[in-house]
């Protein structure tokens, strides 16, 4: 899974608005084909699943959109670049003033 998610996240860079407005609509018909299909005494639950499926990812979004801080959004680890200890995976690059 791991690895998916780390292919996954190297694509979605590639993407322009161009690329995640087509990907959008693709998922939205998809989506709509999918609801057509559904017989009825299924539609009332699977209504309310993908409800709340969107609720969650409108408050996603929107807290990205104002800057607050979402329970659901994970942190990025920051790494500390002027760590003194030398493990030897880090390679410093410095500069040295020419006088």
């Amino acid at each position: 899974m791991k690895k998916i998610s780390d292919f996954l996240n190297t694509f979605i860079v590639e993407f322009d608005w161009k690329d995640i407005t087509i990907f959008k609509v693709g998922m939205t018909a998809f989506g709509i084909m999918i609801g057509i299909c559904l017989p009825k005494r299924n539609k009332k639950s699977i209504l309310a699943a993908s409800g709340a499926v969107f609720v969650v990812a409108i408050i996603v979004l929107f807290c990205g959109l104002f800057q607050v801080e979402c329970p659901f959004c994970s942190k990025e680890e920051e790494f500390d670049f002027d760590d003194e200890e030398d493990n030897g995976l880090v390679m410093k690059i410095t500069a040295e003033e020419e006088k």
